[in-house]
């Protein structure tokens, strides 16, 4: 009889120690032999180490640039356009509203750099809505709007691109003609003619800076330069047209000669010859003087 103890250990032995044959080598399988782990080559992890270095709180932030498209399914007038644009921002329900109105205030600089008096910027109006969009810390991870922004929060704002600018195969609708407005052939009379001399005189005194101004009609300002995010605080008229009111921050915040402010109030651009209160602005509330290069 046999037991562990009298166990074969000769050459036909099944267990270890004996001479190897077909089968030992069956019950002790030789060990596997796992392939070294691949090492990440130092370009890579050179640059997963620098891109997780950027803050969490960090957004990507690339110059503004114009966006360029053709429409391929739809024949756009520029009617159309100015009429669901407006019907666009009047029904944004996501984000932030005051988000929603700068990016509109930027955008109205870039269709229309005439009519807000931003073609003088040295960039047909780009510079200006730059400027206006980093004073609202919007960040554009292309620098298109057409592919979005973002806020400090991280927010997400898409915008179509026939949002963002006129398809290049913009058409004018057919002038429908002359329709009956109510007044007689030869009278061109106006609702300007109805203004007396003395609102004509004290409009041009206002506008001049030449209006004499009651020192109990007199408030403080807060604007906020673009530049550098400073408080600047001014005394003004609530009479005041806001080209004084910018004139006064640039003397106020001793800008150079070769700057110039124009004055944003919840995401607008404000026009030149009309008072702040005209506009909107509530005595206490601050106001953001965008500042650039004339």
């Amino acid at each position: 009889m046999g037991c562990c103890f009298s166990r074969s250990s000769g050459p036909n032995s099944p267990y270890p120690g004996g001479a190897p044959n077909s089968s030992s080598r069956a019950i002790n399988p030789p060990p596997l032999n796992l392939p070294e782990p691949a090492l990440p080559r130092a370009g890579h992890a050179s640059r997963r180490r620098r891109h997780d270095q950027r803050p969490l709180d960090q957004h990507i932030d690339k110059p503004l640039r114009r966006h360029e498209w053709s429409s391929h399914d739809r024949t756009w007038t520029k009617q159309a356009l100015i009429r669901e644009r407006n019907d666009f921002f009047d029904t944004r329900v996501t984000g932030r509203a005051e988000i929603w109105q700068t990016i509109h205030a930027a955008l109205q600089v870039l269709w229309d750099p005439v009519g807000q008096n931003a073609q003088d910027d040295g960039s047909n109006g780009l510079a200006t809505a730059q400027m206006i969009l980093s004073a609202a810390e919007i960040s554009l991870p292309t620098g298109n709007l057409a592919n979005g922004v973002y806020d400090t929060l991280g927010n997400y704002y898409q915008i179509p691109e026939w949002i963002v600018c006129d398809p290049q195969n913009v058409v004018d609708e057919p002038d429908a003609g002359a329709k009956g407005d109510g007044f007689a052939a030869g009278d061109d009379t106006t609702a300007e003619d109805d203004l007396t001399d003395d609102d004509e005189i004290d409009g041009r005194k206002r506008e001049k800076g030449k209006e004499v101004i009651d020192v109990r009609e007199q408030v403080v300002l807060r604007a906020r330069l673009s530049e550098n995010g400073q408080d600047i605080k001014i005394t003004m008229a609530e009479t005041e047209v806001v080209k004084n009111i910018a004139r006064k921050i640039v003397q106020e915040a001793n800008l150079a000669p070769t700057k110039r402010v124009r004055i944003a109030y919840m995401g607008k651009i404000l026009k030149e010859n009309s008072t702040l209160i005209d506009q909107g602005w509530k005595t206490g509330h601050v106001v953001n003087a965008l500042v650039f290069s004339q």
